[in-house]
Protein backbone atom coordinates (compact mmCIF):
# COMPACT_ATOMS: atom_id res chain seq x y z
CA UNK A 1 0.00 0.00 0.00
CA UNK A 2 1.35 3.41 -0.95
CA UNK A 3 1.99 5.72 2.00
CA UNK A 4 -0.03 8.49 0.33
CA UNK A 5 -3.07 6.23 0.05
CA UNK A 6 -2.72 5.21 3.70
CA UNK A 7 -2.70 8.90 4.66
CA UNK A 8 -5.91 9.46 2.69
CA UNK A 9 -7.63 6.73 4.69
CA UNK A 10 -6.51 8.40 7.92
CA UNK A 11 -7.58 11.80 6.61
CA UNK A 12 -11.10 10.56 5.85
CA UNK A 13 -11.49 8.85 9.25
CA UNK A 14 -10.16 11.90 11.08
CA UNK A 15 -12.34 14.30 9.09
CA UNK A 16 -15.53 12.38 9.89
CA UNK A 17 -14.59 11.61 13.50
CA UNK A 18 -13.66 15.21 14.33
CA UNK A 19 -16.93 16.51 12.83
CA UNK A 20 -19.14 13.91 14.53
CA UNK A 21 -21.61 14.00 11.64
CA UNK A 22 -20.73 15.49 8.28
CA UNK A 23 -22.31 15.73 4.83
CA UNK A 24 -20.64 14.48 1.70
CA UNK A 25 -20.53 18.09 0.44
CA UNK A 26 -18.58 19.23 3.51
CA UNK A 27 -16.17 16.28 3.13
CA UNK A 28 -15.55 17.33 -0.47
CA UNK A 29 -15.02 20.96 0.55
CA UNK A 30 -12.38 19.92 3.07
CA UNK A 31 -10.79 17.59 0.52
CA UNK A 32 -10.53 20.44 -1.99
CA UNK A 33 -8.37 22.35 0.53
CA UNK A 34 -6.33 19.37 1.72
CA UNK A 35 -2.60 19.13 1.03
CA UNK A 36 -3.17 15.42 0.26
CA UNK A 37 -5.29 16.44 -2.74
CA UNK A 38 -2.35 16.44 -5.14
CA UNK A 39 -4.58 16.43 -8.25
CA UNK A 40 -6.53 19.48 -7.02
CA UNK A 41 -9.84 17.67 -7.24
CA UNK A 42 -12.98 19.59 -6.30
CA UNK A 43 -14.48 16.43 -4.80
CA UNK A 44 -13.57 12.83 -4.03
CA UNK A 45 -14.89 10.73 -6.92
CA UNK A 46 -17.87 8.59 -5.91
CA UNK A 47 -16.19 5.25 -6.64
CA UNK A 48 -13.01 6.36 -4.88
CA UNK A 49 -14.95 7.44 -1.79
CA UNK A 50 -16.66 4.07 -1.40
CA UNK A 51 -13.38 2.24 -2.12
CA UNK A 52 -11.76 4.21 0.73
CA UNK A 53 -14.76 3.46 2.94
CA UNK A 54 -14.41 -0.30 2.35
CA UNK A 55 -10.63 -0.26 2.85
CA UNK A 56 -10.98 1.62 6.14
CA UNK A 57 -13.43 -0.96 7.44
CA UNK A 58 -11.15 -3.82 6.41
CA UNK A 59 -7.90 -2.26 7.63
CA UNK A 60 -9.01 -0.54 10.85
CA UNK A 61 -12.35 -2.27 11.55
CA UNK A 62 -13.91 1.19 11.56
CA UNK A 63 -17.34 1.41 9.94
CA UNK A 64 -18.42 4.66 8.33
CA UNK A 65 -22.20 4.92 8.48
CA UNK A 66 -24.57 7.18 6.58
CA UNK A 67 -27.81 8.60 7.98
CA UNK A 68 -29.98 8.91 4.86
CA UNK A 69 -32.93 10.24 6.85
CA UNK A 70 -30.83 13.22 7.91
CA UNK A 71 -29.87 14.08 4.36
CA UNK A 72 -26.90 11.78 3.97
CA UNK A 73 -24.80 12.60 7.05
CA UNK A 74 -21.71 10.42 7.51
CA UNK A 75 -20.49 9.32 10.94
CA UNK A 76 -18.26 6.74 12.64
CA UNK A 77 -20.35 3.79 13.81
CA UNK A 78 -19.93 2.99 17.51
CA UNK A 79 -19.73 -0.80 17.60
CA UNK A 80 -18.91 -0.93 21.30
CA UNK A 81 -15.43 -2.27 20.66
CA UNK A 82 -12.26 -0.29 21.08
CA UNK A 83 -8.82 -1.57 20.21
CA UNK A 84 -6.35 0.63 22.12
CA UNK A 85 -3.46 -0.07 19.77
CA UNK A 86 -5.48 0.74 16.65
CA UNK A 87 -6.97 3.86 18.20
CA UNK A 88 -3.52 5.04 19.25
CA UNK A 89 -2.11 4.51 15.78
CA UNK A 90 -5.01 6.39 14.24
CA UNK A 91 -4.48 9.21 16.71
CA UNK A 92 -0.78 9.48 15.88
CA UNK A 93 -1.36 9.49 12.13
CA UNK A 94 -4.16 12.01 12.56
CA UNK A 95 -1.76 14.33 14.38
CA UNK A 96 0.76 13.98 11.56
CA UNK A 97 -1.94 14.76 9.00
CA UNK A 98 -3.03 17.81 11.01
CA UNK A 99 0.53 19.08 11.08
CA UNK A 100 0.83 18.56 7.36
CA UNK A 101 -2.45 20.40 6.77
CA UNK A 102 -1.19 23.31 8.86
CA UNK A 103 2.10 23.84 7.09
CA UNK A 104 1.38 27.56 6.92
CA UNK A 105 1.83 27.54 10.72
CA UNK A 106 5.42 26.36 10.41
CA UNK A 107 7.42 27.65 13.35
CA UNK A 108 4.38 27.84 15.62
CA UNK A 109 3.90 24.10 16.19
CA UNK A 110 6.75 22.42 18.03
CA UNK A 111 7.01 18.67 18.48
CA UNK A 112 9.62 16.02 19.16
CA UNK A 113 11.21 14.23 16.23
CA UNK A 114 11.00 10.46 16.07
CA UNK A 115 14.18 8.81 14.73
CA UNK A 116 14.24 7.37 11.23
CA UNK A 117 12.21 4.24 10.54
CA UNK A 118 8.74 5.74 10.31
CA UNK A 119 8.84 5.28 6.53
CA UNK A 120 8.38 1.55 7.16
CA UNK A 121 5.16 1.88 9.15
CA UNK A 122 2.72 1.53 6.25
CA UNK A 123 4.65 -1.49 4.91
CA UNK A 124 4.61 -3.18 8.32
CA UNK A 125 0.93 -2.45 8.96
CA UNK A 126 0.04 -3.90 5.56
CA UNK A 127 2.16 -7.01 6.23
CA UNK A 128 0.50 -7.46 9.63
CA UNK A 129 -2.95 -7.14 8.09
CA UNK A 130 -2.17 -9.79 5.47
CA UNK A 131 0.06 -11.98 7.70
CA UNK A 132 3.03 -11.68 5.35
CA UNK A 133 6.67 -12.32 6.24
CA UNK A 134 9.05 -9.38 5.94
CA UNK A 135 12.63 -9.50 4.74
CA UNK A 136 14.64 -7.26 7.06
CA UNK A 137 18.12 -5.81 6.69
CA UNK A 138 19.21 -4.75 10.17
CA UNK A 139 22.19 -3.25 12.01
CA UNK A 140 22.54 -3.47 15.81
CA UNK A 141 23.41 -0.49 18.02
CA UNK A 142 26.47 -2.23 19.41
CA UNK A 143 27.80 -3.46 16.06
CA UNK A 144 28.36 -2.18 12.55
CA UNK A 145 27.68 -5.62 11.12
CA UNK A 146 24.52 -6.00 9.09
CA UNK A 147 22.24 -9.02 9.11
CA UNK A 148 19.41 -10.08 6.82
CA UNK A 149 16.57 -12.23 8.11
CA UNK A 150 12.88 -13.02 7.71
CA UNK A 151 10.48 -11.67 10.30
CA UNK A 152 6.81 -12.46 10.91
CA UNK A 153 5.44 -9.12 12.24
CA UNK A 154 3.31 -9.61 15.35
CA UNK A 155 2.89 -6.03 16.56
CA UNK A 156 4.15 -2.45 16.50
CA UNK A 157 4.93 -0.47 19.64
CA UNK A 158 6.28 3.02 20.29
CA UNK A 159 8.26 3.95 23.37
CA UNK A 160 10.09 7.19 24.09
CA UNK A 161 10.06 8.55 20.53
CA UNK A 162 11.19 5.21 19.08
CA UNK A 163 9.14 2.71 17.03
CA UNK A 164 9.67 -1.02 17.58
CA UNK A 165 8.46 -4.13 15.77
CA UNK A 166 7.92 -7.41 17.60
CA UNK A 167 7.92 -10.59 15.57
CA UNK A 168 9.18 -14.10 15.04
CA UNK A 169 12.69 -14.37 13.62
CA UNK A 170 12.78 -17.27 11.15
CA UNK A 171 16.49 -17.94 11.74
CA UNK A 172 16.38 -18.06 15.55
CA UNK A 173 12.76 -19.30 15.63
CA UNK A 174 11.87 -17.05 18.57
CA UNK A 175 10.09 -13.75 19.19
CA UNK A 176 12.37 -10.71 19.08
CA UNK A 177 12.10 -6.94 19.20
CA UNK A 178 13.72 -4.54 16.74
CA UNK A 179 13.92 -0.75 16.68
CA UNK A 180 12.76 0.60 13.33
CA UNK A 181 15.56 3.16 13.22
CA UNK A 182 18.08 0.28 13.13
CA UNK A 183 16.42 -1.21 10.04
CA UNK A 184 18.32 -0.39 6.85
CA UNK A 185 15.89 -1.95 4.38
CA UNK A 186 12.53 -3.67 4.59
CA UNK A 187 10.32 -5.35 2.04
CA UNK A 188 7.23 -7.54 2.01
CA UNK A 189 7.39 -11.11 0.72
CA UNK A 190 4.59 -13.31 -0.61
CA UNK A 191 5.14 -15.89 2.14
CA UNK A 192 2.34 -15.99 4.74
CA UNK A 193 2.42 -16.88 8.43
CA UNK A 194 -0.16 -17.64 11.10
CA UNK A 195 -0.22 -15.67 14.32
CA UNK A 196 -0.04 -18.21 17.19
CA UNK A 197 -3.43 -18.67 18.80
CA UNK A 198 -1.99 -18.46 22.30
CA UNK A 199 0.03 -15.30 21.61
CA UNK A 200 -1.44 -12.15 23.14
CA UNK A 201 0.45 -8.88 22.74
CA UNK A 202 -1.05 -7.32 25.87
CA UNK A 203 -0.03 -10.35 27.94
CA UNK A 204 3.45 -10.38 26.41
CA UNK A 205 4.24 -6.90 27.71
CA UNK A 206 2.12 -7.07 30.88
CA UNK A 207 4.22 -6.55 33.96
CA UNK A 208 6.93 -4.69 32.05
CA UNK A 209 7.61 -1.02 31.44
CA UNK A 210 8.43 0.04 27.90
CA UNK A 211 9.51 -2.52 25.35
CA UNK A 212 12.31 -4.64 26.82
CA UNK A 213 11.30 -7.60 28.97
CA UNK A 214 14.58 -9.17 30.12
CA UNK A 215 14.24 -12.78 31.24
CA UNK A 216 16.24 -12.05 34.42
CA UNK A 217 13.51 -9.71 35.66
CA UNK A 218 10.15 -10.72 37.09
CA UNK A 219 7.23 -8.43 37.96
CA UNK A 220 7.02 -7.45 41.62
CA UNK A 221 5.38 -4.81 43.77
CA UNK A 222 7.34 -1.55 43.73
CA UNK A 223 6.27 1.13 46.20
CA UNK A 224 7.48 4.73 46.37
CA UNK A 225 6.69 7.98 48.13
CA UNK A 226 6.91 11.26 46.23
CA UNK A 227 6.62 14.89 47.22
CA UNK A 228 3.45 16.92 46.87
CA UNK A 229 5.04 18.68 43.90
CA UNK A 230 5.82 15.42 42.03
CA UNK A 231 2.57 13.57 42.74
CA UNK A 232 0.44 15.38 40.10
CA UNK A 233 2.81 14.24 37.36
CA UNK A 234 2.28 10.58 38.27
CA UNK A 235 -1.46 11.06 38.67
CA UNK A 236 -1.88 12.70 35.28
CA UNK A 237 0.48 10.36 33.40
CA UNK A 238 0.78 6.92 35.07
CA UNK A 239 4.01 5.06 34.41
CA UNK A 240 2.24 1.71 34.05
CA UNK A 241 -1.31 0.34 33.89
CA UNK A 242 -0.81 -1.25 37.33
CA UNK A 243 -0.16 2.10 39.01
CA UNK A 244 -2.15 2.70 42.20
CA UNK A 245 -2.03 5.48 44.77
CA UNK A 246 -2.57 3.59 48.05
CA UNK A 247 -2.37 6.74 50.16
CA UNK A 248 -1.60 10.38 49.34
CA UNK A 249 1.72 10.60 47.45
CA UNK A 250 2.44 6.86 47.87
CA UNK A 251 2.36 4.95 44.55
CA UNK A 252 2.58 1.24 43.85
CA UNK A 253 3.21 -0.69 40.64
CA UNK A 254 3.31 -4.38 39.84
CA UNK A 255 6.09 -4.28 37.30
CA UNK A 256 9.54 -5.73 36.62
CA UNK A 257 12.40 -3.50 37.88
CA UNK A 258 14.08 -3.31 34.49
CA UNK A 259 16.71 -0.72 33.65
CA UNK A 260 14.16 1.43 31.79
CA UNK A 261 11.71 1.51 34.70
CA UNK A 262 14.37 2.22 37.33
CA UNK A 263 15.78 5.00 35.16
CA UNK A 264 12.31 6.54 34.93
CA UNK A 265 12.06 6.56 38.72
CA UNK A 266 15.46 8.23 38.92
CA UNK A 267 14.22 11.17 36.86
CA UNK A 268 12.29 12.31 39.95
CA UNK A 269 15.57 12.75 41.86
CA UNK A 270 15.13 13.76 45.50
CA UNK A 271 11.36 14.06 44.98
CA UNK A 272 11.06 10.27 45.16
CA UNK A 273 11.86 7.74 47.89
CA UNK A 274 11.75 3.99 47.21
CA UNK A 275 9.90 2.18 49.99
CA UNK A 276 9.90 -1.37 48.59
CA UNK A 277 11.33 -3.77 47.66
CA UNK A 278 14.32 -3.54 49.96
CA UNK A 279 16.75 -4.48 47.19
CA UNK A 280 15.66 -1.53 45.05
CA UNK A 281 15.71 0.79 48.06
CA UNK A 282 19.32 -0.28 48.76
CA UNK A 283 20.21 0.34 45.11
CA UNK A 284 18.90 3.91 45.29
CA UNK A 285 20.66 4.47 48.62
CA UNK A 286 24.00 3.31 47.20
CA UNK A 287 23.58 5.61 44.21
CA UNK A 288 22.78 8.54 46.52
CA UNK A 289 26.02 7.89 48.43
CA UNK A 290 28.03 7.75 45.20
CA UNK A 291 26.52 11.04 44.08
CA UNK A 292 27.23 12.69 47.43
CA UNK A 293 30.89 11.65 47.17
CA UNK A 294 31.10 13.12 43.69
CA UNK A 295 29.77 16.50 44.81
Amino acid sequence: MAASQFKRYIWLVDTIRSAGRISRQDIDRRWANSSLNENHEKAIPERTFFRYKSAIEELFEIEIGCDRAAGGMYYIVDNGFENRTRQWLLSQFSIQNSLQEGRQLQGRILYEDIPSGTQYLSIIVDAMRNNLWLQVRHCRFDSHEESVFMLAPYCLKVFKQRWYILGKNSEHKDVRLYALDRIIALETTDKTFSLPRNFDVQSYFRGFYGVFRGEQFKPEHIRVRVTDAAAPFLRSLPLHVSQRESEPCVFTWYVAPTFDFVQQLRTFGSDLEVLAPESLRDEFAEEAMRLSRMY
